[in-house]
């Protein structure tokens, strides 16, 4: 299945650009956390099984960046794309916003729940999202984990993330 390419508002181009020209450093820091996390569980990657080839965009509706990630385990990688680029080569997309996305990664929020609220929206390979879910699932990974950093920062950055939460919540407010 061929997944097009999303159609989403015109953003402020300097600021696409000044994210997409610093992705280096994210990508870096972002693909170093998935090999740390496949290397401390290696179970979780290999529940994965072809999946683990597969490339999945993550696509947060509130940035002007997505992200290709191919979930290989310790050769897994991490590339910031631009959200219009050609997402032919994605097994499957994910969108939704970025705290929710997020939220899923560390399993704060039910992906079934999610999906059905229509919080989040997935398009292709639909079984590569499952296996990746339940990757995810099994881990039991934290926001810590996620940004490469020690788990004892992770109440701060769960408290960080609850307080943007909730400004973004109330500035969407009409």
């Amino acid at each position: 299945m061929r997944i097009a390419p999303l159609r989403r508002p015109p953003s402020s181009r300097r600021w696409t650009e000044l994210l997409y020209r610093t992705r280096r450093p994210v990508e870096i820091l972002l693909t170093a956390s998935l090999r740390s996390v496949a290397r401390r569980q290696p179970d979780a990657f290999d529940r994965l099984g072809a999946v683990r080839k597969a490339a999945i965009r993550i696509m947060p509706d509130d940035l002007p960046v997505a992200f290709d990630m191919r979930p290989d385990g310790a050769a897994g990688s991490i590339r910031v794309v631009r959200p219009d680029s050609d997402a032919a080569g994605a097994s499957a997309r994910i969108s939704g916003p970025l705290l929710t996305l997020l939220a899923l990664f560390d399993g704060r929020v039910d992906a079934d729940g999610a999906f059905f609220q229509r919080r989040i929206d997935v398009d292709g390979d639909t079984a590569a999202i499952l296996a990746l879910h339940n990757a995810l699932e099994a881990s039991e990974l934290t926001m810590a984990d996620i940004l490469g950093l020690p788990r004892r920062f992770d109440p701060a950055l769960q408290t960080a993330l609850s307080v943007v939460g909730r400004w973004r919540h109330g500035a969407n407010r009409p």
